[in-house]
C-alpha cells in the first residue's frame, strides 16, 4: 500500500514537471475504442480550455467532431503500429480548433502550425492503456518552408515563362542553367551549354568585352549591355545582356546573365534605314524636281528641285517663297481640293529664282504618306525653253521647221480634223514610224480607244477660249505597245480669228507614268499585305453605300482579326507575325468572293464590304472566314493554329463610313468577349 502511493506521488511529481514546458502534453486512458483525458499540462487546459472537471471525458466531447476524428484516426494509428506516429496540422490563430481552411489561404490567415508526436504505452499483457500525445507549436518553421516554397515556385515560373534567356552562372563563370528561352534564342541545345564557359557560345571578338562586364558583376554590380552574337545556324542576333549578382550569405556566389533578343527590331530598323536610303537614291536620281510639302511648309526636295529652283537648302521655307505671287491663290485653291481628295489636274505656273528669272513649270502633285502623315508630293519640270520654242514656232513656221527637225520632242500640226500635216523626225525615234508614214492620217487612229473621247471632248473647249491644252494618252507604238505621251495644244487662228490648224508638242512620261502609279499605289495600299489600305477602304465604302440603293443589294463589313496575335509575336518573332499576316491576307483573298473587298486597316486588324442580296449570304461569309483562318499555318519551320474573331455589321441608310466600321468593331469585342473563335452580328438599330 505504501508503495503504491509512492508510485502515485512520484508520478503525480512527473507530471506536474509538465507544466513547465511550452509543449502541449496530453495523456489519454484507452477504454476500448474511446479516449478519455486522464492529464493535460497548463499550456494544453489553456489551448483547449480544459479544467479538471474535464477528467475522465472523451475527445469528441470536449474538441469539434472534425478535429477529434483527425486526433483519434493518429491514435488508431499508433496503436496499431505499436510506435510513436507524428502529424501536422494547422489551426487559426483565435481559436485552437476551427474548420479546415483550403490551401490558398495558408499565407493570408492567421494560422497557427502544429506538429503532434503520438506515443502509446502498452502493458506487460500488450495492451495499450495509454496514449501520450506531445504537441508543439512549428508556426514559425512552417511558414519558413511555404514562403521558401512558394519563392522557388515563383522562380521557376519566371525561368520556364520568361520570353528573355536566363542563364545561371557560377563564380567560375561557367554554365549551371539555362531557361527554355535561352534554347530559343541562341539555338543550341541544354546540353550543348551546359557546364560550359558562358564565352564559349559567343562570338571571339566580343568575348574580351563580355568578360570584363561578367567580372564587373561579380564584385556586386548589375551591369548591362549589349552585345552582336551568331545564333547556332549562322545567323547575326543583336542581343541586350543583363548581369545580376547572386549573392548568398553574404557572399557572390555567381550571377545571372540575362539575354533579350533584340534581333526582329535592329532587324527591321536596319530594313527601314535600307528601305529609306533606296527610295531617296530613286527619288534623287530622276530627273524632275520633286517637293514634298505639308500645309504649304517643304519637307523635302531632291537635287534635281533644288537645281531648278536655285538653291542648296528649302526644308521648313514655304513653296510660296518661290511661287510667282499671281499664282497664289490659285495654289491655294488646289492644294486646298487635293487634300479633300477633290480632283486636280496637271498646271502650269511660273516659279521665280532667287536671281529672279522666271521659270516655266509643269507641275503635277498628289497625296503621300511621308513619315506616317499625309502630305503633298509634286513633281516640278521646267519647261521654259519648250514654251519659247512654242513661241518662236508661232511666229515663224520655218522658224519652227529648223528647230523641231532637231529636238527630240514630237511635234504636230493636225488640221481641224485631226488629220496629220505635219509630224517631226524624232516620230521615228520614240514611236517606231516615220514622219512621212503619220502624214494624211487622222491623229485618232493611233490614240487609245480609253483616251479618244477625253482628247475630243477637251479639244473642243479649248476652242471655246483658245487656252492652250495639257493632254496625257496612250498613242500606239511600231512594236505594238502603247506609250504614254503628254501633249500640249494649241490652237493657231489667223488674223481675222478663224481657227487655221493645230500644234502640238508631246513628250514620252512612260517613267514618270511608272513613277506615278507606284506612288499612289504605296498611298492606298498596305505595304505589308498588298492589300488596300485604310484610306482606301474607307473611300471605297463611301461609293458603295452611294450606290448601294440604285443597285438594289445588301452592304455589310465584316471586321476582324487574330485571336492573341501578341502571343504570336512575343513567342516566334516579329518575322513570323509578318509572314502570318501577308498569308492571312492571301488566305482570305482566296476563300472570299470576287464581288468581296478586303482590307488591312492597321497591325492584325482587317476589314471586309460584302455585297448580298440573300440574307444568309452574309452568314455564310462570316463561317467561311473563321473556317479559313483555323487552317494550320506553317511558317520559318513553326506550324501553329490560330482562331479569328469576327464582327459583322450591316448598312443601313444614313449611317456614315465610321458608324457603320464603328458597329462592326463592337461586334467584334462581343464576339471577343463570348469566347473567340466565332463572328457576331451587330444589331441593327438607330
Amino acid at each position: 500500500m505504501e508503495a503504491d502511493q509512492t508510485l502515485q506521488y512520484n508520478a503525480s511529481i512527473l507530471l506536474k514537471t509538465f507544466d513547465k514546458i511550452s509543449d502541449y502534453v496530453f495523456l489519454m486512458e484507452v477504454n476500448g475504442s474511446a479516449y478519455r483525458y486522464v492529464f493535460v499540462n497548463e499550456p494544453g487546459k489553456r489551448a483547449i480550455n480544459w479544467s479538471d472537471a474535464d477528467i475522465g471525458k472523451r475527445i469528441d466531447e470536449l474538441v469539434p467532431a472534425e478535429t477529434a476524428n483527425l486526433i483519434t484516426k493518429y491514435y488508431d494509428e499508433a496503436i496499431k503500429m505499436k510506435k510513436s506516429v507524428i502529424y501536422e496540422d494547422y489551426r487559426l490563430a483565435d481559436s485552437f480548433y476551427t474548420d479546415t481552411v483550403e490551401a490558398d489561404d495558408v499565407l493570408t490567415l492567421p494560422l497557427h502550425y502544429f506538429e503532434s508526436e503520438v506515443t502509446p504505452i502498452f502493458n506487460d499483457e500488450g495492451t495499450c492503456t495509454h496514449i501520450v500525445s506531445v504537441v508543439r507549436e512549428v508556426t514559425d518553421r512552417k511558414r519558413r518552408e511555404l514562403e521558401l516554397s512558394i519563392l522557388k515556385d515563383h522562380h521557376e515560373s519566371l525561368r520556364r515563362y520568361s520570353p528573355h534567356g536566363i542563364f545561371v552562372l557560377d563564380h567560375h563563370l561557367n554554365i549551371k542553367s539555362v531557361n527554355p528561352a535561352v534554347m530559343t534564342i541562341t539555338g543550341f541545345t541544354e546540353q550543348e551549354l551546359l557546364f560550359q564557359p558562358f564565352l564559349q557560345w559567343l562570338p571571339k571578338d566580343e568575348q574580351s568585352r563580355v568578360q570584363k562586364g561578367l567580372q564587373f558583376t561579380l564584385s556586386g554590380i548589375p551591369h548591362k549591355y549589349s552585345l552582336r552574337a551568331t545564333h547556332q545556324s549562322g545567323e547575326r542576333l543583336d542581343l541586350s545582356i543583363l548581369n545580376i549578382p547572386i549573392e548568398v550569405g553574404g557572399n557572390i556566389t555567381g550571377l545571372f546573365a540575362i539575354i533579350i533578343d533584340l534581333t526582329p527590331e535592329k532587324n527591321a530598323e536596319r530594313a527601314t534605314i535600307e528601305s529609306e536610303r533606296r527610295y531617296r537614291q530613286l527619288i534623287e536620281t530622276i530627273p524632275e524636281g520633286i517637293i514634298v510639302h505639308r500645309g504649304g511648309r517643304i519637307l523635302y526636295a531632291n537635287a534635281m528641285a533644288l537645281a531648278t529652283i536655285g538653291e542648296t537648302y528649302l526644308e521648313s521655307e514655304s513653296i510660296f517663297s518661290f511661287i510667282a505671287e499671281e499664282y497664289h491663290q490659285s495654289t491655294r485653291k488646289r492644294l486646298a481640293s487635293l487634300e479633300v481628295g477633290g480632283p486636280v489636274q496637271d498646271t502650269e505656273m511660273v516659279v521665280v529664282t532667287p536671281s529672279g528669272d522666271r521659270l516655266q513649270m509643269d507641275i503635277s502633285s498628289l497625296l503621300i504618306d511621308y513619315e506616317g502623315e499625309t502630305a503633298v508630293l509634286t513633281i516640278l519640270r521646267d519647261v521654259t525653253e519648250k514654251r519659247e520654242m512654242e513661241l518662236a514656232l508661232r511666229q515663224s513656221e520655218l522658224q519652227y521647221r529648223l528647230i523641231t527637225e532637231n529636238m527630240s520632242d514630237l511635234v504636230c500640226i493636225l488640221g481641224k480634223d485631226g488629220t496629220v500635216r505635219y509630224a517631226s523626225p524624232s516620230h521615228r525615234t520614240v514611236l517606231g514610224f516615220s514622219a512621212s508614214y503619220y502624214e494624211g492620217k487622222s491623229i485618232f487612229d493611233y490614240i487609245h480607244s480609253d483616251d479618244q473621247p477625253a482628247f475630243r471632248e477637251q479639244i473642243r473647249d479649248m476652242n471655246k477660249c483658245d487656252v492652250p491644252l495639257t493632254l496625257e494618252f496612250r498613242h500606239f507604238h511600231a512594236d505594238q505597245r502603247w506609250i504614254w505621251l503628254e501633249t500640249k495644244v494649241q490652237a493657231i487662228y489667223s488674223k481675222s480669228g478663224h481657227l487655221l490648224h493645230y500644234m502640238t508638242v508631246s513628250r514620252e512620261i512612260m517613267q514618270r507614268k511608272a513613277l506615278e502609279k507606284q506612288l499612289k499605289h504605296l498611298a492606298y495600299h498596305d505595304a505589308l499585305t498588298d492589300l488596300p489600305n485604310r484610306r482606301f477602304f474607307l473611300a471605297y465604302l463611301e461609293e458603295a453605300m452611294d450606290r448601294a440603293e440604285f443597285e438594289q443589294r445588301e452592304l455589310a463589313v465584316l471586321a476582324l482579326d487574330v485571336d492573341r496575335f501578341k502571343q504570336i509575336n512575343d513567342t516566334f518573332g516579329h518575322d513570323v507575325g509578318d509572314e502570318l499576316l501577308r498569308q492571312l491576307a492571301r488566305r482570305l483573298t482566296s476563300v472570299l468572293r470576287e464581288q468581296d473587298m478586303i482590307a488591312r486597316l492597321g497591325g492584325d486588324e482587317f476589314a471586309v464590304l460584302i455585297r448580298f442580296k440573300d440574307p444568309s449570304a452574309l452568314h455564310r461569309v462570316a463561317e467561311k472566314v473563321i473556317q479559313a483562318l483555323q487552317r494550320p499555318w506553317e511558317i520559318d519551320e513553326h506550324t501553329f493554329i490560330t482562331t479569328s474573331s469576327v464582327g459583322c455589321a450591316r448598312y443601313v441608310k444614313g449611317l456614315s463610313t465610321t458608324q457603320l466600321l464603328k458597329r462592326a468593331d463592337l461586334a467584334l469585342y462581343e464576339a471577343k468577349a463570348g469566347g473567340r473563335n466565332q463572328y457576331v452580328l451587330a444589331k441593327d438599330h438607330s
